[in-house]
């Protein structure tokens, strides 16, 4: 490689401007803890924009995974560093990554048995008193009265807040979104 990635020295602040193209990324960051002192995994990261994002708010380590490829080498040309990395990772695969993790974050559009058994897997990466963020699209999960969010997640975990989410940059059929927050149940 001819040229390095940015290292934190060169980039104090890492570049966030493509927020306005992530309107999810944005609920998400409105939404989550303070991310001060904490390792923090974000599954399907796409440019890197939340990423970064964290690593700006103080987060130790971040690492963002996707399936995409072109996405992730994007992102890497944007920053990477020591406490910033990147995974091209199919999904299947989460169960190889290694923890534990503070916070992860991430944004679903799985079925609901592909999310619970997702959500399975990471809840085994989380520390004990970690926290897992989704953001769950609409598009394979039922709403109204059929919604039973507490069976979108694994029983390994247990949700302690919900919010619905609608964004006028969000496609139509992705008007709405649910941020579900769960914590590791004892």
């Amino acid at each position: 490689m001819d040229v390095p990635y940015p290292n934190m020295q060169d980039l104090p602040d890492l570049p966030s401007e493509s927020g306005n193209d992530q309107p999810i990324w944005q609920a998400l960051a409105k939404k989550i803890p303070s991310v001060a002192d904490r390792r923090v995994l974000v599954i399907h990261c796409g440019d890197g924009w939340f990423c970064r994002h964290a690593l700006n708010g103080g987060a130790t380590a971040v690492l963002g995974i996707d399936t995409d490829a072109v996405a992730i080498q994007d992102a890497r040309a944007v920053a990477s560093s020591d406490r910033l990395r990147y995974r091209i990772m199919p999904d299947k695969w989460l169960k190889l990554l290694t923890g534990p993790y503070d916070l992860i974050v991430g944004s679903f559009d799985q079925s609901p048995e592909e999310l619970r058994a997702m959500t399975h897997v990471l809840s085994a990466l989380l520390s004990p008193k970690g926290q897992l963020i989704a953001a769950v699209a609409p598009s394979k999960q039922p709403i109204g009265d059929d919604l039973a969010v507490d069976e979108l997640i694994s029983s390994q975990l247990v949700i302690n807040r919900w919010y619905q989410v609608t964004d006028k940059r969000l496609t139509q059929t992705e008007q709405l979104y649910l941020l579900l927050s769960s914590r590791v149940s004892h």
